[in-house]
């Protein structure tokens, strides 16, 4: 049995969920036990504790007050939402239907108390930002939908338990689930599998996704599973096309209280699990990134490491700072994290280095970053490295430095950082389509002009950006 409750109904609650029980709340209008009048400016919600499955409101939260200042001074609306929290259940939803406006509009209609801008939902409430926590407000909601419709924001929030939001690696699994996909990696993986099972500790699992390879990858790999049952191998139902689908796909399988992820090449000191589950252990962070080599095997004079911040293994970083320090490759992303923030967060699947992406969204989501000994090697000297080779997919690169430079918008990074991500978005668009000017012609026609679609699809949400405006 279902119930859901309108607030700000009029005689008529609204039932969008279908729920199996309605009611209603308004000022002045009382219609019995299903519609009762309440002044939620001031009262609580007449309802216990995590016992409804939907909250909805429309049009009403925009005559809530922000603040009252008699008898003395009160947050009000965080108090409300704070009520809304409370009374629905764990993995309830919210939905908020409210006139709004773009942020240059925003204070224009006097009947407003409680303005609802573009981001006001998402940064005050959402579990990420929880912007208003530092007004009172102790929960926590999973923006699900959140858009423009019409003169309205329309959103969907879940409750999330905030107890689960950085939930801690337990005693009981502090095993590491090294996660490595892999598509036609048969010249270098069996080295990458030798690198891992040299590990000084023995408490991990090695989830091998193959990615359906062509080439001798996938007897390779089983193989070695014979050899170890610590190497676990799956293959994905068709060609995903990209390492982060392949990895969201693998992460179905995972068994161990810490993730790391490794390319079908890259190489490992002998302690670098062991040195970095135990400073993990230590420290509580949820991420923590050993020392990074950037490894020319046979140029050994080329090699570059980035130990620590600026060389200082032994500082901690907050979620911001550790943002912002991997713009600028000041720090790397190759870090052991706590597995319950892999699985919520996943990685972005929208383009083939959507991962760099992600690697900040999950840094904003840490308690903490901390780094350790251990030397991870990022091998340079792979020509068939999709990083290393240019096809219609790396023409992705464009958009998901847009999506990063609205990521950092969207939270309310510094100007300066902002800013700077923007020129690397115009840099990236210019540099690829002047080599796609000039290397068309030895590209296949729909190779061309699947790498024009995609510059294209960056260049319209460059016109939709007014920093952008003035560039292009």
């Amino acid at each position: 049995m279902t119930k859901t409750l309108d607030l700000g109904c009029g005689a008529r609650p609204q039932n969008p969920f279908n729920a199996d029980e309605v009611f209603g709340i308004d000022i002045g209008t009382d219609f019995g036990a299903h519609v009762r009048s309440v002044d939620l400016a001031i009262e609580p919600i007449p309802f216990e504790d995590n016992s409804l499955d939907f909250v909805t409101a429309y049009d009403f939260l925009g005559y809530v007050p922000r603040v009252i200042y008699t008898p003395k001074r009160r947050n009000s609306f965080v108090e409300l939402i704070n009520e809304v929290y409370r009374v629905l259940k764990p993995g309830g939803y919210f939905l908020s239907s409210t006139p709004a406006y773009p942020h240059g509009e925003a204070f224009q209609d006097p009947t407003h108390v409680n303005i609802m801008t573009d981001q006001t939902l998402p940064l005050c409430f959402d579990d990420t930002t929880r912007a208003a926590a530092r007004y009172g407000f102790n929960g926590a909601f999973r923006i699900e939908t959140h858009e423009w419709r019409g003169p309205h924001i329309f959103a969907v929030m879940q409750k999330v338990n905030l107890e689960q939001l950085h939930a801690p690696v337990t005693d009981a699994n502090r095993k590491v689930s090294v996660f490595i996909p892999i598509y036609n990696g048969e010249k270098f993986i069996a080295q990458t599998l030798d690198s891992v099972l040299a590990q000084t500790m023995v408490d991990f699992e090695v989830v091998c996704i193959d990615d359906q390879s062509t080439d001798g990858s996938l007897a390779v790999l089983q193989a070695y599973a014979q050899k170890d049952a610590r190497i676990r191998v799956f293959q994905t139902p068709h060609n995903m096309g990209t390492a982060p689908r392949a990895l969201n796909y693998g992460l179905q399988f995972m068994q161990g209280g810490y993730f790391v992820y490794s390319s079908q090449d890259d190489l490992f000191s002998t302690d670098w699990l062991e040195k970095t589950r135990a400073r993990a252990i230590a420290t509580g962070a949820d991420a923590v990134i050993p020392d990074l080599v950037f490894y020319y095997p046979d140029e050994p004079s080329r090699n570059r490491t980035l130990s620590g911040l600026h060389g200082d293994r032994a500082v901690v970083l907050n979620n911001r700072n550790a943002v912002q320090y991997s713009l600028q490759w000041e720090i790397p992303g190759n870090a052991l994290w706590n597995a319950n923030l892999v699985k919520k967060f996943k990685f972005e699947e929208f383009g083939l280095n959507s991962d760099e992406f992600s690697v900040r969204v999950f840094f904003m989501n840490c308690n903490q970053v901390a780094f350790s000994e251990g030397c991870f090697y990022y091998r340079q000297d792979n020509p068939m490295a999709v990083t290393k080779r240019i096809t219609y997919k790396t023409f992705d690169r464009p958009y998901t430095q847009f999506r990063l430079y609205q990521y950092l918008k969207e939270n309310r990074f510094s100007q300066e950082y902002v800013h700077r991500e923007a020129i690397k978005v115009v840099d990236l668009m210019k540099g690829m389509r002047q080599w796609l000017d000039h290397n068309a012609a030895n590209m296949p026609p729909d190779e061309v002009s699947k790498a024009q679609e995609r510059l294209q699809m960056t260049m319209d949400c460059l016109k939709n950006d007014a920093m952008f405006s003035a560039v292009i």
